[in-house]
């Protein structure tokens, strides 16, 4: 196997940059550029031990690195590796990873040594996808479900269940063989309680999943209200900066102004919308048309109502339209108002948007809606590949409690316990296909 040489921090300006070497001829390759200060050679260090000297081109010096060696199997990919942490210098780092290029390594592709990591047994197919979803966390919600899945908790679950599943069906086999005598756990009111208990926590995984989406991708968020509601107070309070002009002049928004924004653990996809009223501006009823499109395909509403003006039934018309969203409703301008907001089937918190400085109130509405970080845990898919399986086993059986149920034979229940194994086997890698792992590790960076 080819040796892989690439920068594996960002192309950009900074501090220090690292350069990874991974493979058979690391050693010697690394040799051929590098020279330590007390002229200690690569191919004689011990792992897990540094050197610090000077890399050259020729007789010509490029930058003075610290070179650390990682031998094998102890390494990230299991091969021998060598990491040459050098200044940050985006030209620099270029010239060191060519020189490497001449010196015998080849160019690592996506994921790369990742990949070799889960080919060489140091991780199963799950935690090397979650090794991206750690680089991507853009929050400690998303970080801590990312470590569970790259400590293996997803994966231990997965053979927990497994295990008991090829329980069951060695039972199934052993008495297809003599039929006369049933082992006692495939009494049928017993194994339909024990598969009903295996399917309720695949059930629940699934669900874990979407819960997840909201605090790994963001939640798709719509602001809503008639115009001067204050919607653009309101956007600019969360943003915590003016990104939408505010004035007193009705239908002042006409597009959708979207903004990615951080409340507490949760990561607002926040679009702005035209004020909600009959109107005859052809400009600004192309807004408002927007607004219901946007609508349409958000998560969650926070919709706005003018303290001072008060709740009528365009509010009222618009917010039963909210059917398939979770709706906080934002009782504004409440510094000008003395009336008491409304009792409504929905989380409600009153502010004065256009001075309030802190955005705690919202948060705590998001956690009443989405929970909080104490309700994570390990067992959460992390992408549609793993969720898809899991939904297929929990599917497989289903159907093998629908078996037992009909006094269906035996057999046909084993094969169904056979293929909700063998979907949880394939999470952490067992009979997955090329296409399949090319297709996980095509959406890694390069370098890592």
């Amino acid at each position: 196997m080819k040796t892989i040489a690439a920068i594996s921090t960002p192309d950009a300006a900074g501090g220090i940059a690292m350069i990874r070497i991974s493979g058979a001829d690391a050693f010697r390759i690394a040799e051929r550029a590098f020279r330590s200060a007390d002229g200690t050679k690569v191919t004689e260090m011990r792992g897990y031990s540094c050197a610090y000297g000077h890399v050259y081109d020729g007789e010509t010096v490029l930058d003075d690195v610290v070179l650390t060696v990682f031998r094998a199997p102890h390494s990230y990919t299991g091969e021998d590796t060598v990491e040459i942490t050098c200044h940050g210098g985006i030209y620099l780092t270029k010239q060191i990873i060519l020189l490497l290029y001449r010196c015998g390594a080849e160019p690592a592709g996506p994921g790369e040594f990742t990949r070799r990591a889960f080919e060489n047994g140091k991780l199963s197919l799950s935690q090397a996808e979650a090794v991206m979803n750690v680089i991507q966390a853009d929050g400690a919600a998303a970080l801590q479900l990312a470590n569970y899945a790259k400590d293996g908790k997803l994966g231990s679950e997965m053979r927990k269940i497994s295990d008991e599943l090829v329980d069951l069906m060695s039972a199934l086999a052993y008495w297809m063989d003599d039929a006369e005598e049933c082992p006692p756990e495939l009494e049928r009111t017993k194994l339909s309680q024990q598969l009903t208990v295996l399917h309720d926590k695949l059930e629940n995984m699934a669900q874990n999943y979407q819960n997840g989406l909201v605090l790994r991708s963001g939640i798709r968020t719509v602001l809503l209200g008639k115009p001067n509601a204050g919607k653009s107070s309101v956007m600019n309070w969360i943003c915590g900066t003016d990104r939408s002009i505010v004035t007193s002049i009705a239908g002042t928004t006409r597009d959708v102004i979207t903004e990615q924004v951080k409340i507490g653990e949760y990561t607002l996809i926040l679009s702005d919308t035209a004020g909600l009223r009959d109107t005859d501006n052809e400009i600004e009823s192309i807004g408002i048309s927007q607004a219901y499109k946007t609508l349409e395909k958000a998560d969650l509403v926070l919709y706005v109502i003018d303290a001072s003006a008060g709740m009528d039934d365009t509010d009222r018309e618009t917010l039963d339209r909210c059917t398939n969203q979770n709706v906080i409703v934002i009782w504004n301008k409440n510094d000008i108002s003395d009336d008491n907001p409304p009792v409504l089937p929905y989380p409600l918190i009153s502010v004065a948007a256009i001075h309030e400085d802190s955005v705690e109130l919202l948060a705590d509405a998001l956690r009443a809606h989405y929970g909080t970080l104490t309700g994570i845990h390990g067992a959460m898919p992390l992408n549609e590949r793993q969720n898809a399986l899991i939904c297929k086993a929990a599917d497989a059986l289903a159907s093998a409690v629908e078996q037992v149920a009909f006094g269906a034979e035996l057999d046909m229940i084993y094969a169904d316990l056979e293929c909700a194994s063998n979907r949880l086997r394939e999470i952490e890698g067992a009979n997955v296909s090329e296409d399949v792992i090319d297709g996980v590790f095509s959406k890694f960076c390069v370098g890592k």
